[in-house]
């Protein structure tokens, strides 16, 4: 397939590619998938994790549709990449897998906000964006095993591993921050005894956040942390009150953070008394 809840003390209120020779410059995100070394026998990895794992603090924004194929749903486009290894497909490209490997992802956990769930969307042939859920699963899920190609390949021998497929979807059900375990395999059966080329990567997650959310917060000593995605375009203002209803009084907490895409941490004073907080957004 090629696709070119107020409660006491708080309330949840509420690419930059690293530049890599045979990727091109892409104006959204394209998450590589590739192999510690370029032989036979090395385990596959997250090129540009550094990026765009979860430990990046980086986070895909979903977008709510009410709608059209997405209704109900919050989606973003997200695209998945695998090194290419030759010139065919602009490569050799650093990292690649060998000839005849053939990448999947496969999405093995999600954490996310209880009750919800997570979709990947994909359609057959040349649809700018796809519009067909391929599978979705529940938050809470620890050993899942739904799984997408990231090669173009058909896992024939000698095969470019190269991939570079646009208008896949991914989708959360409820407003809240996810996060996606998944890891690269290689699917071919070219390797020793008709097994694969590669052993599997370590697993790594990604952060999609949908809607306006506090994703948690850590009661210490020194005061409330509260933890948040700050998606671009827009600008965050958390806010506290003694109080709930039509009268509170909302007082802005720390100074306001501008959306970039990632999560940040505020910390309010401490308090002995009972505080409400809230995360607003304005646009810029």
């Amino acid at each position: 397939m090629r696709f070119r809840n107020p409660c006491p003390r708080w309330s949840a209120a509420a690419w930059v590619l690293a530049a890599l020779p045979g990727l091109r410059a892409p104006a959204h995100e394209h998450l590589a998938a590739g192999a510690l070394t370029s032989e036979a026998g090395a385990a596959l990895l997250f090129v540009n994790a550094a990026n765009f794992a979860a430990e990046s603090g980086y986070v895909v924004p979903l977008t709510e549709s009410i709608a059209g194929p997405y209704a109900g749903w919050h989606h973003a486009e997200l695209a998945f990449v695998c090194q290419a290894a030759t010139p065919d497909f602009g490569g050799p490209a650093p990292f690649h897998p060998v000839l005849g490997a053939r990448i999947e992802a496969v999405i093995e956990t999600i954490d996310g906000p209880a009750g919800g769930r997570f979709g990947f969307w994909e359609t057959p042939g040349d649809a700018a964006m796809a519009t067909e859920l391929t599978f979705d699963l529940p938050v809470g899920t620890t050993d899942g095993t739904s799984r997408f190609p990231v090669s173009e390949n058909d896992g024939a021998p000698g095969a470019d591993p190269y991939g570079h497929i646009h208008g896949r979807v991914f989708s959360g059900s409820l407003p809240g921050l996810y996060r996606i375990g998944f890891r690269f395999v290689d699917t071919s059966a070219n390797g020793p005894g008709g097994g694969p080329l590669h052993p599997p990567s370590p697993r790594y997650a990604l952060f999609f956040q949908a809607g306006i959310t506090i994703a948690s917060v850590a009661d210490l000593p020194s005061g409330p942390e509260v933890t948040f995605a700050a998606v671009n375009d827009h600008q965050y203002v958390l806010e506290a009150s003694p109080e709930l209803g039509a009268g509170a009084l909302w007082t802005p907490v720390g100074e306001p953070v501008t959306g970039d895409n990632r999560l940040h941490r505020l910390q309010a004073s401490p308090v002995t008394d009972l505080r409400f907080y809230r995360l607003r957004r304005d646009p810029l």
